[in-house]
């Protein structure tokens, strides 16, 4: 009997095989687009580039919230103003320099603090004509600070503030005047209105005489001159009502006088006769515009005595000068002369 040899037997193939058809993808598998098995180094080695970059970006944004976050210092300078003082009062000392105040709070805040817009503002609403010793404060700042932010310390931290009782007085106005006026020339100034409104503090006021106003140049002039100036500075908080006049400034002939020595006199119209004068020279004192006068020269002839219808003998006469109009004689030495007239023939007329 055979046996038969044991083999494998294929087992009969399938009469048709049918693709298996897939489920629907769930939405975080999409989202993601992973496969639905993966490892977690696949996971790792997946989009490692984005990956870097998305790590990168997330660890700056962290640094930079943690180190705006972080508290650091500033310090500003803020200018004084006074707040609520009474009417009447003004504080003459305050500090010329900014207060430094040092800050402390969130950097980002702190970097929002415009110290061109904040001021130290502190409250004066019951002082009095006085010294003041103010300690300076946070409270101080004017608007408020963000409350995050912290004022550490303030220099000086202390004021000493001089406060004075306002005055006012009405006082006349001087024209300041510039420059050399034309040779033989006096300036007069003139301003309009004479007296100005004068408010300050009554320690300043007090020591004031009048205001000035700001120089007019009046080089080489001699004819009337107009303008319209300000008037100067008098003070700290001094204050003028009107804060401007108009000046007038006129000019006259400035007058001088002047002496003319050893000056020959002229015997005029002798008939039949001679002439002798005694003394024969004078010296004269003349007044006049310094323009004219101050280069002056007495022509030859200018002084003399008129003998006209003088007969022979001796007189007591006065010299005559010839003088523009604009000049006056107002001395001459000696005075009178003696003049003698002694006739052709006589004793000494030859």
């Amino acid at each position: 009997m055979r046996l038969q040899v044991l083999t494998r037997r294929q087992a009969p193939a399938p009469a048709e095989a049918t693709p298996e058809v897939p489920g629907p993808t769930p939405p975080w598998r999409r989202l993601w687009g992973l496969p639905a098995r993966m490892t977690l180094r696949d996971l790792v080695r997946h989009n490692r580039g984005l990956k870097l970059v998305s790590f990168l970006l997330a660890f700056f944004l962290w640094f930079s919230i943690n180190l705006s976050e972080r508290d650091a210092e500033r310090v500003v300078e803020l200018p004084v103003t006074i707040r609520r003082l009474q009417a009447g009062l003004i504080v003459t000392n305050l500090p010329p320099k900014p207060i430094k105040m040092r800050l402390r709070g969130p950097r980002t805040i702190l970097e929002g603090v415009d110290e061109h817009k904040v001021r130290l503002a502190p409250d004066l609403s019951s002082a009095t004509p006085s010294d003041v010793r103010l300690d300076l404060g946070g409270d101080m700042v004017r608007p408020d600070l963000p409350r995050r932010v912290k004022v550490v310390s303030l220099e000086p931290s202390r004021l000493k503030l001089h406060i004075e009782r306002l005055a006012q007085r009405n006082l006349p106005v001087r024209v300041e005047l510039a420059g050399i006026p034309a040779p033989g020339y006096k300036p007069k100034p003139i301003a309009a209105p004479p007296h100005v409104e004068v408010r300050g503090p009554a320690s300043k006021l007090d020591d004031l005489k009048e205001i000035a106003t700001e120089p007019v140049d009046i080089s080489s002039a001699s004819g009337t001159l107009q303008r319209t100036v300000l008037l100067s500075w008098a003070g700290d908080f001094v204050t003028f009502a009107p804060d401007h006049v108009t000046a007038t400034i006129t000019f006259e002939e400035e007058m001088m006088r002047r002496e003319f020595h050893g000056i020959e006199v002229r015997v005029l119209h002798v008939e039949g006769a001679r002439a002798q004068l005694v003394p024969a020279r004078i010296d004269l004192v003349i007044r006049g515009p310094q323009h004219v006068l101050h280069n002056y020269d007495l022509a030859e002839g200018a002084a003399y005595v008129d003998a006209a219808g003088l007969v022979p003998g001796t007189y007591r006469v006065s010299a005559r000068v010839d003088l523009p109009p604009s000049l006056e004689l107002l001395k001459q030495r000696p005075d009178p002369l003696t003049l003698h007239l002694v006739a052709p023939g006589t004793e000494g007329g030859r």
